[in-house]
């Protein structure tokens, strides 16, 4: 699946049906040797804004496969992607990738990318496991 395809399914649908599409998507990309982050993140993106249509989390098990995967495209030097990442990670509901995110304060980091992870953790607060929560 790309993007496009993505783009075209429908906003809302059932926690197993996205969770199958998830993982149909998962499946063909995580073999890939040469990725398009970005891309990766914005599908991703689209995958979380109807995660949000369902009012439900992900299964556990699974939200922790995309977990591991997502924390692999962490990449502090683009204020693109740390802004993409932010939203999936939070609308996904990904406790690793935050709080990887969340140590990457302790680096030094461009300021517009240190205001977007300090904007998210301000949002969200110690709870991404709770839908729907801001602070």
């Amino acid at each position: 699946m790309n993007l496009n395809e993505i783009k075209k399914l429908p906003d809302n649908m059932s926690k197993e049906q996205l969770e199958s599409y998830l993982i149909h998507y998962l499946d063909s990309i995580e073999n890939v040797e040469k990725i398009n982050t970005l891309e990766m993140l914005e599908c991703f993106s689209e995958f979380a804004d109807r995660r949000a249509n369902t009012y439900e989390l992900l299964s556990d098990s699974f939200r922790k496969r995309v977990d591991r995967f997502v924390l692999k495209l962490w990449n502090d030097t683009s204020s693109e992607i740390v802004d993409v990442y932010s939203s999936v990670v939070v609308n996904l509901n990904l406790k690793m990738s935050y709080n990887f995110m969340k140590d990457s304060l302790e680096r030094d980091l461009n300021e517009e990318i240190r205001e977007i992870i300090e904007d998210t953790i301000n949002e969200i607060g110690e709870d991404i496991e709770v839908p729907f929560k801001m602070n």
